[in-house]
């Protein structure tokens, strides 16, 4: 693992979000049987993607987890995207790891936002919120419904966040805003793709999944050269406003 060093301040921060919680539904996954972290639908007849959901964790967020909290002895892999003469990376690790949301390990940021990405402007306005996972965007784009009933409750996560936006003023810091809006940008880029791809639109069920796993893969389903461009134009804007600069 890289090694990142954490400032006094970072630690602190990062303890503020270890302890916080952002999604509050009694019961969660225990009514849906952990779906988030299965992913066990007969639709989804992966060969090659493991069964279970994908835990990402921001590279600082990792390091004040993997010296404060629990990480499993399975290291994570490395999601990475350039952006002029730096490298902007997620750690990744599957959920299967440790069966379900038993807790076995420290739940991630992704985790404790999940089904929702909420989406800031570059002065950390709340905008809209969308799903933060490909499975829930890619099953939203065909029309496919899953067995996690909280993906209903985009509307009342909206409202309650843009009326009490001290809920979530910890994600407005310039690292993780910059990363909530990366992922904001990927979102919208795998969305296009996705739906101007007439292969794939034009499937549907486990046909559809089986051909939507080998271009995911393959990476033929995010336009990469858009997604830099788009992610040094947001790095350049977020710099300008915050004086934010990328170190991971």
């Amino acid at each position: 693992m890289d090694n990142i060093n954490l400032s006094s301040e970072e630690k602190i921060y990062w303890e503020k979000i270890f302890n916080s919680e952002f999604i509050f539904e009694t019961g969660c996954y225990k009514t849906c049987n952990s779906f988030c972290c299965r992913w066990d639908s007969p639709d989804m007849p992966f060969r090659i993607i493991p069964k279970g959901g994908t835990l990402f964790y921001l590279p600082k967020e990792y390091e004040y987890i993997s010296k404060y909290g629990k990480v499993t002895d399975i290291e994570p892999f490395k999601m990475k995207a350039k952006f002029f003469d730096k490298e902007i990376y997620l750690y990744y690790k599957h959920c299967n790891d440790d069966s379900n949301c038993n807790i076995k390990f420290s739940r991630s940021l992704y985790c404790k936002l999940y089904p929702f990405l909420p989406v800031f402007d570059i002065d950390g306005n709340l905008t809209n919120i969308k799903y933060i996972s490909v499975y829930d965007v890619t099953a939203d784009i065909i029309g496919q419904k899953t067995p996690c009933y909280v993906i209903d409750l985009k509307e009342k996560y909206l409202k309650y966040w843009q009326e009490n936006p001290e809920k979530i003023s910890l994600l407005k810091e310039p690292y993780t805003l910059f990363y909530l809006m990366v992922g904001n940008i990927l979102h919208d880029n795998y969305v296009h793709t996705l739906t101007n791809n007439q292969e794939l639109m034009s499937l549907s069920g486990s046909t559809f999944w089986k051909k939507w796993e080998k271009q995911y893969l393959a990476g033929k389903l995010v336009d990469k050269i858009q997604l830099e461009k788009d992610i040094e134009t947001l790095y350049a804007a977020i710099n300008k406003k915050y004086n934010f600069i990328y170190e991971d």
